[in-house]
């Protein structure tokens, strides 16, 4: 799919109208209008502020990627990887693993409030 049929899934799933997206955006909804209807593009900044709104990325919105959600991969990923292995752990490794996962989790909270 183009992007304007992404912007427009995204747009009318969300239950969102054209000038809730340009608010969200920063533009007018005559803007958001041209580019579902594929006559203009947003710049780099508008495209990622759709992309962070909507929680897809950028791909997807451009239309090179079909995976609405990329992180949906990756949990996909970390399931496989922690539950396969994980039935062969003692309850001391569990307990290990979860508490370098958490602090993990409580560093990058950190870097994130910066």
């Amino acid at each position: 799919m183009k992007f304007s049929d992404n912007l427009r899934l995204l747009r009318t799933k969300h239950r969102l109208s054209q000038k809730e997206i340009g608010d969200i955006v920063g533009v007018t909804s005559q803007a958001i209008s041209k580019w579902e209807n594929g006559i203009a593009e947003p710049d780099n900044d508008s495209l990622l502020k759709l992309s962070n709104y909507f929680n897809v990325s950028t791909d997807y919105l451009l239309g090179k990627n079909d995976v609405e959600n990329q992180s949906i991969r990756y949990d996909d990923e970390l399931e496989k990887v922690l539950f396969s292995k994980a039935k062969d752990l003692t309850d001391d490794e569990k307990k290990t693993i979860i508490n370098v996962i958490n602090a993990i989790k409580k560093d990058i909270d950190k870097d994130l409030d910066k």
